[in-house]
């Protein structure tokens, strides 16, 4: 793997990147690849970890999904209940149709019951303030708060009104950190404890927490967060966090992790060993949900307003499972059908496929990372050679992906790396 891993050496010594954290494993775990690249802190220049913990943004979405349908096996809701009942807060929240002449939202009650798979699915009508038409809104009805995220608890942050009618479409947004309260409510547990008993700890993962601060063990092996200048530079980020504020775990945003443990879920649900899930449930999580416009609106989303918050530009058709989205189509070369894959603001990655074996997590401070795991990880499947004649594959696909990702850094350097 030398050609594959000077890349990214080379990328780190001219300053295109400060880090990575690379992990690639297959379904019987014959296959492992773990490697970190470049710093942990821009300040410091100490050398960067495997087992360095990062903030993981929305990739915490994929164990809230995780942790809502051992609810739905154990009898404590449904996928398709109406959550009313236990959400009473959720339920209260009106649609906006739009504004009037004067910029004031027009607000409609709604009409259609939310459900859970409305939530893991993005299809509630639940969006983030930072998305349109939601950033028009807070323009016109900014956030008043003392605390310095806009509310300590899930349904103080996330108050806005519904952009769509629940079920009529799709739109990224705080599905999941409802989804975790709903967890919250079904359960008398906090996502950290229900979390640490249900997934974490049957799994032997000891990095992953809500609260880092609260955990020396965690809190020393935290990496920094860097931030992409104007001029395509890296500057240590000192801003406020996703969570900053938060009391409530955000099982939308809020987790940290090493990649060694987040990969541990993913394999899990690759060998489908029923640890975390029943066969018939994992099953569940990985089947495309969507149909007509709400696949639509998917697709032009992900086109769009989304291409800088995922790892590669679409151009094959996209369906959305209960727990990331899936590629309805090959991607020839890189991703197989049925493959699902979802990301972090802070430019972290995941990627699995259970017919192709091969999942990875990303967890790093750059794009370019994951476009070359991507292709690591289907030639890996393609080749069907063993693992120690696959490196020339390997190679090969780096270069190629290498190229694509310079490019793409182009038009995403104003982004957090």
């Amino acid at each position: 793997m030398s050609s594959f891993e000077h890349e990214f050496e080379t990328a780190v010594a001219q300053h295109k990147i400060p880090g990575a954290v690379l992990a690639a494993t297959n379904k019987d775990g014959s296959f492992t690849y773990l490697r970190a690249f470049g710093v942990r802190s821009l300040k410091t220049n100490e050398s960067l970890d495997v087992n360095h913990v990062m903030r993981i943004a929305s990739c915490t979405k994929l164990m809230t999904s995780i942790a809502a349908m051992q609810c739905v096996e154990r009898g404590l809701v449904g996928l398709d209940d109406d959550l009313a009942p236990v959400m009473p807060d959720l339920a209260g929240l009106k649609v906006l149709h739009g504004f009037a002449e004067d910029g004031e939202p027009v607000l409609k009650e709604r009409k259609n019951a939310i459900t859970l798979r409305q939530l893991l699915t993005h299809t509630a009508g639940l969006g983030y303030d930072e998305i349109p038409p939601l950033t028009k809104y807070r323009a016109k009805h900014p956030k008043v708060s003392n605390n310095p995220g806009g509310g300590a608890t899930v349904p103080e942050r996330f108050n806005s009104p519904l952009t769509f009618e629940p079920g009529t479409s799709w739109g990224y947004g705080t599905n999941t950190a409802w989804a975790g309260k709903l967890v919250e409510r079904l359960t008398g547990s906090t996502l950290e404890e229900y979390m640490s008993a249900n997934i974490w700890k049957p799994l032997g993962c000891d990095s992953i927490t809500f609260w880092p601060d609260s955990n020396e063990q965690v809190r020393s092996r935290l990496a920094d967060v860097s931030m992409r200048t104007r001029d395509g530079g890296l500057k240590h980020y000192a801003g406020p966090l996703l969570t900053h504020g938060a009391t409530d775990c955000l099982g939308g945003e809020g987790a940290y992790a090493s990649m060694p443990d987040y990969l541990k879920i993913l394999h899990s649900l690759l060998r489908d060993n029923e640890k975390l899930l029943k066969k018939e449930t994992a099953a569940q999580l990985f089947s495309p949900q969507l149909e007509g416009e709400r696949k639509a609106a998917l697709n032009k989303a992900l086109r769009v307003s989304m291409v800088a918050t995922l790892p590669h530009r679409f151009t094959q058709s996209l369906d959305f499972g209960l727990g990331g989205a899936i590629m309805d189509e090959d991607d020839v070369g890189r991703r197989r059908r049925g493959t699902m894959i979802w990301s972090g603001l802070p430019n972290l990655c995941w990627v699995g496929n259970c017919s192709a074996s091969i999942p990875s997590p990303l967890f790093a401070d750059s794009k370019l990372g994951y476009v070359l795991l991507r292709d690591i990880a289907e030639a890996l499947v393609t080749s069907g050679a063993n693992v120690t004649c696959r490196s020339s594959l390997i190679a090969k696909a780096a270069s190629a992906a290498y190229t694509e990702a310079k490019s793409f850094h182009q038009v995403t350097r104003k982004r957090w790396i």
